[in-house]
């Protein structure tokens, strides 16, 4: 199925510029109706407000938070004006959102109803101390989510494509999510990091590949001296990949957490986009 509503977080910050850029182009590609989204706060909601207002004069509440509503409503002008830019440039249809983001389930509600989230690593809602981030999304949404490296990186996103394979559930489900993106890509590499041999002996995986029209190239590396995370990185610089395709916490949250994981290392330090999917 191809895209046809995709999501992206917007904010003031230049990464956020970089983010616009890549969603319009993502939008444009497949044909898709995008949607900017601003994270919104309420002052009251942050961290010791009601006890700091306590104190004060009722008219002096309302400046307050009357203050706090106008600084946001501005910040959230300049960043919807970048968002238009972008979906201009790209001839896009678009729309804007804002939802508040002291909590996570109102942006987690938006996502459930798109085809494709795009996030940052950690997003902030606009001043707030509450932050949402990218695994959150993934973990809460039931759909992928594209997240998007702070800096040093440019659109298009999804030309070169380096998909992680391990056979297992989440690296499936987020396969079966990038068809779309792989469809069109102009090379894929898939990885399968394993000492043990081959990663598709019974060469299911080429012939799925191949009846979706993508020529891709499959390979396993043996490494045993190198981390997961470690190959990965390798290869994604070795052949020049603008996305990572994965599936994210193939093990349990806790094991993930003590244990470290490549789902964690490659969310926080990756250089390209990632495609993820649970």
């Amino acid at each position: 199925m191809p895209f046809r509503q995709i999501i992206v977080q917007i904010d003031e910050s230049p990464a956020s510029g970089l983010r616009a850029r890549a969603a319009a182009d993502l939008a444009q590609r497949h044909g898709a109706h995008l949607t900017g989204v601003f994270l919104t706060s309420v002052y009251i909601r942050q961290y010791m407000a009601a006890e700091s207002l306590s104190a004060l004069p009722a008219d002096v509440v309302q400046q307050v938070l009357t203050g706090h509503d106008a600084a946001v409503a501005k910040v959230a002008e300049e960043a919807r004006g970048q968002f238009e830019a972008a979906c201009a440039q790209n001839g896009v249809a678009h729309d804007w959102q804002m939802v508040g983001g002291d909590s996570p389930q109102p942006f987690v509600a938006v996502a459930r109803r798109s085809d494709l989230t795009i996030f940052p690593r950690q997003a902030k809602a606009c001043l707030s101390e509450h932050s949402l981030s990218a695994a959150q999304v993934a973990l809460a949404s039931g759909g992928p989510v594209l997240i998007t490296p702070d800096d040093d990186y440019a659109p298009p996103v999804g030309r070169r494509v380096l998909v992680a394979w391990n056979g297992g559930r989440e690296a499936a489900r987020a396969l079966h999510d990038a068809w779309p993106i792989l469809e069109q890509a102009e090379a894929v590499h898939v990885l399968t990091v394993s000492p043990d041999g081959e990663s598709d002996a019974d060469g299911l995986l080429s012939a799925l590949f191949a009846k979706r029209g993508v020529k891709a190239e499959l390979f396993t590396d043996p490494s045993q001296d190198e981390a997961a995370v470690d190959v990965i990185a390798r290869h994604v610089a070795e052949r020049g990949a603008d996305l990572l395709v994965m599936g994210l916490y193939g093990r349990p949250r806790l094991q993930e957490l003590l244990l470290g994981g490549v789902s964690r290392a490659m969310v926080s330090a990756s250089p390209i986009p990632i495609f993820a999917s649970h």
